[in-house]
């Protein structure tokens, strides 16, 4: 990919979150037909980000949350898989637990790319801005080189504070995961912020967050993340121990993954998976 092209998309991702965030204080809230919220600011900024990755990238798929209709060419060199804002319920109400994402796959429909900008969230800051190229192995965070130490790493191996979303409970037992981890480390904790991607992003950038298990959700929940923790060494996996995978029929069809996914270290994932119903 054109690392200036990929810079012009990064410089209108960081631009539409500032923008996102001066509406906030006014903003106004919605509820599509499946009850889940929208606002002004998610469509304005999904049409803003439909132009500017067509003028950049007129070969390429775009696939979005709020504005459907795009061709599909399944032989495009990319497909980009944006959030306008992921967390608008958080948004709507004044919390600062939101973002605006942009996956990026390749023709093979592997994650390779992604922008994550949240202008209230941040490590040690007011904001978290992470990025990856396509064809680059470095994850930058704040504009700086990124990297999960080796120990930290280690630590995620056996889960201690899980980041997951609010309809979990309803789609997983986890009974005896919780039994397991009050007799391995006598505490544990779940949390929960109301941004798929922010609950992803949270295990490799926090580092007492040590994995997180992401309800049923939409390919713009999970993509932009994905990439990025891929490059932590860091993945996802179907609560159920299937391999992950882009679907073109879910893609295309824009429907729910099968399954809940966990998202840690590969020994954080078997422990969890096998602890999980």
């Amino acid at each position: 990919m054109n690392t200036d092209l990929f810079e012009q998309l990064r410089a209108e991702v960081k631009a539409c979150g500032s923008f996102a965030k001066e509406k906030q204080k006014n903003i106004k809230r919605d509820f599509k037909s499946d009850n889940s919220v929208v606002t002004e600011t998610d469509i304005a900024i999904a049409e803003r980000l439909i132009a500017k990755i067509q003028s950049l990238f007129p070969d390429c798929n775009i696939i979005n949350e709020e504005i459907d209709g795009s061709a599909f060419d399944e032989a495009a060199p990319y497909t980009f898989i944006f959030d306008p804002i992921d967390g608008t319920d958080s948004y709507s109400q004044g919390l600062p637990s939101w973002c605006v994402g942009v996956g990026i796959l390749n023709r093979e429909r592997e994650a390779v790319g992604g922008i994550v900008y949240a202008p209230r969230f941040g490590r040690s800051c007011d904001e978290l801005f992470m990025w990856t190229v396509p064809e680059s192995d470095t994850v930058y965070l704040n504009g700086a080189e990124f990297r999960v130490d080796p120990d930290i790493m280690r630590q995620k191996d056996m889960p201690k504070q899980i980041t997951t979303g609010s309809d979990i409970l309803a789609q997983l037992d986890m009974r005896l995961l919780i039994t397991k981890l009050q007799a391995s480390s006598g505490s544990f904790k779940f949390k929960a912020f109301g941004s798929s991607l922010l609950h992803i992003l949270s295990v490799p950038v926090f580092c007492g967050i040590d994995a997180c298990i992401d309800p049923l959700c939409y390919v713009w929940d999970i993509a932009p993340a994905h990439a990025l923790v891929k490059k932590c060494g860091l993945d996802y996996q179907y609560c159920t121990g299937e391999e992950f995978r882009y679907d073109d029929s879910l893609l295309l069809y824009r429907k729910k993954f099968p399954h809940p996914l966990v998202i840690g270290t590969k020994k954080g994932r078997d422990f969890l998976i096998s602890r999980i119903r």
